[in-house]
């Protein structure tokens, strides 16, 4: 009977410190969507006595983009009051924080409406036709709840409906949600409108197809890509680890890119690309990658990201191996699943090595400080950028795929990347704070079985060039450059402008860099006469090497010219192919990294970058 009494007490005592607990609400509305107006409450209850003001604060970015966005600025129209509409004073502090006196009472509800017309960015939008929210763009949050289980209710306008990863509270009202806390509330986007939404199921888990806008494919084969997707990704990194994902698609002209969530991801496409050559290649590379970050990057984090700091921003030597390690794996896993033949990834390693040893910015900054410096310059994509600095995802990737083929080397092939991150997926779960490039280093060895030091301070930490030749040569591959002698090079790149060329770079050490030709300058004329982004490259053939022709630009709408050298483009194109009589481990790396047979008919298989 004691015990008895006493585990009711227990029981009690439970039930009454719960109801006493703080507790965070949210409210979503949206009553008038051609304002681009979201109307927001915030409700904190059971708050301590004690505490005489609460700090809200908005974050300043959002997951998948590593730069600083202004938020706060989207924010109108703040008010506080005790719950039962009693006003409580408030101010700012700083631009994304709103201090709150509530002084004794124990309820606080802070209303606001945010601007939102970002639809682009993925950071929030709204319409007369839809809405979209990423949570850390519209959620205020107090830091020292954070922690705490929140609720939200989405009031949707008119017929609309919500489509999120949260879980739903099912019942009366509806499209309410919860989530274990303020961070997962913020990585689980919302698209609310008249989406179409297809459900099914792989692998004994719920899926989401959504896709707001029209599209030209068939859905019945984006099922079974996404299906086969799945499945690739459960069988290398051996679970799900959610209850239930949404793949929502944003179908609209021009549209792209992408975003990953713990449990969704939000994609850009063009509705009208999926007849075009590549249209669908495209859609199951962009998949692939959101689809493969699940694990590496929204649970297999970077140190100074477990957990985030949505103050500032979270600078990082390990973006390379989050992005460019995504980018390396999801393109390597399609060639060995079918979806890409060997020999068409192979195709794109000449290529790779030509975008690699072209691009000055390779020389002048390590992968690793172009990771850290990825909150200031990556996303900013200033004119400077492509001679001095690298790139997280395409450097990245191919540093991992040099990394993949020295452990694979190194160990007699009985280790390789994927035994790599697989291990470091295990070994540093999602909240225990993270890893460091050393972490990565040292599991690298330990499955190389030697010292990787002289590869990580030659690449990693320096920017001495890329070993293509050494680490191709590991799995039976040669890299060869191609003659370059026809090719006639001024020094920059271009992108057609209808009746012109714009200037996108001008390399570092060219004629046209020595020139003052500059980023952004429109070229229109060529010895006089017009020139577009397409007939640039041919006319330079009429022109023998040291010759100055003189491009006619407009700058700042005025007309300027400038006299240019004809030079000659060293090591701009590059082949790829397997040698005659691979050695027994030279067989094996090919064979297990791409999941084939060397095979007598694909011995003349080879790349070219001028056939990309």
């Amino acid at each position: 009977m004691k015990t008895l009494c006493s585990a009711l007490l227990t029981m009690v005592t439970m039930m009454t410190v719960s109801a006493q607990s703080p507790s965070v609400e949210y409210t979503l509305g949206m009553s008038r969507p051609w304002t681009h107006l979201f109307e927001v409450e915030v409700l904190f209850r059971n708050l301590p006595a004690g505490e005489s003001r609460i700090d809200l604060s908005l974050p300043v970015w959002r997951t998948g983009r590593y730069i600083v966005f202004d938020f706060a600025g989207g924010v109108v129209e703040f008010s506080a009051d005790n719950g039962s509409d009693k006003p409580l004073q408030w101010e700012k502090i700083d631009k994304s924080t709103w201090r709150i006196q509530k002084k004794a009472t124990r309820t606080v509800r802070a209303r606001y409406a945010v601007y939102a017309n970002e639809f682009d960015l993925r950071t929030r939008g709204l319409n007369d036709e839809h809405g979209f929210v990423d949570g850390t763009s519209v959620f205020m949050y107090a830091d020292q709840y954070r922690s705490l289980p929140v609720t939200l209710t989405v009031i949707p306008y008119g017929d609309w409906h919500v489509t999120t990863g949260l879980q739903e509270i099912h019942g009366e009202p509806p499209f309410r949600y919860t989530a274990p806390h303020y961070d997962y509330l913020v990585d689980c986007p919302l698209e609310i409108g008249n989406q179409n939404d297809v459900e099914f199921s792989v692998e004994g888990k719920k899926h989401v197809l959504s896709v707001f806008g029209p599209v030209t494919w068939e859905t019945d084969s984006v099922l079974n890509t996404i299906t086969r997707i799945i499945r690739m990704n459960k069988e290398f990194w051996g679970d799900l680890p959610y209850d239930r994902y949404v793949f929502l698609f944003r179908a609209m002209p021009g549209s792209s890119g992408a975003t990953e969530h713990m449990n969704s991801a939000v994609m850009g496409i063009d509705p009208f690309g999926f007849k075009k050559p590549g249209g669908y290649d495209g859609l199951v590379g962009l998949v692939s990658h959101e689809f493969f970050h699940t694990w590496n990057v929204k649970r297999l984090r970077p140190k100074s990201m477990d957990p985030y700091d949505w103050t500032s921003e979270n600078y990082s030597k390990e973006l390379w191996i989050a992005e460019g390690g995504t980018s390396y794996m999801h393109g390597v896993l399609l060639a060995r699943n079918g979806f890409r033949t060997p020999e068409k990834y192979v195709d794109g390693i000449a290529a790779a090595v030509a975008s690699d040893r072209t691009r000055p910015g390779n020389e002048a900054q390590s992968i690793s400080e172009c990771s850290f410096d990825a909150w200031v310059k990556f996303w900013r994509s200033t004119e400077q950028r492509f001679n001095f600095e690298s790139d997280i995802y395409s450097k990245g990737s191919h540093l991992c795929m040099l990394l993949d083929l020295e452990i694979r080397h190194l160990s007699g092939n009985k280790h390789s990347f994927d035994d790599l991150l697989k291990t470091m997926y295990n070994r540093f779960p999602l909240g225990g704070g993270g890893y460091t490039v050393k972490d990565f280093q040292k599991v690298a060895e330990e499955l190389a079985g030697s010292s990787l030091s002289g590869f990580f301070n030659d690449f990693v930490y320096g920017t001495a060039q890329l070993p293509w030749e050494r680490s191709l040569l590991y799995a039976g591959l040669v890299l060869e450059p191609i003659d370059t002698t026809d090719n006639r090079w001024l020094g920059i790149n271009t992108r057609d402008n209808g009746h012109s060329a714009l200037v996108t770079d001008v390399i570092r050490g060219s004629s046209a860099y020595d020139s003052g030709l500059n980023s952004g300058d429109d070229i229109v004329a060529l010895n006089g006469y017009r020139v577009n982004g397409r007939d640039l490259e041919r006319r330079l053939t009429d022109f023998s090497y040291g010759d100055t022709v003189t491009l006619t630009v407009f700058r700042n709408n005025r007309i300027r010219d400038f006299g240019v050298t004809v030079s000659r483009q060293q090591n701009a194109s590059y082949t790829v192919s397997r040698i005659e009589e691979p050695t027994p481990l030279q067989r094996s790396i090919f064979e297990s990294w791409l999941n084939t047979h060397w095979g007598e008919e694909a011995q003349d298989a080879h790349s070219s970058t001028d056939e990309q």
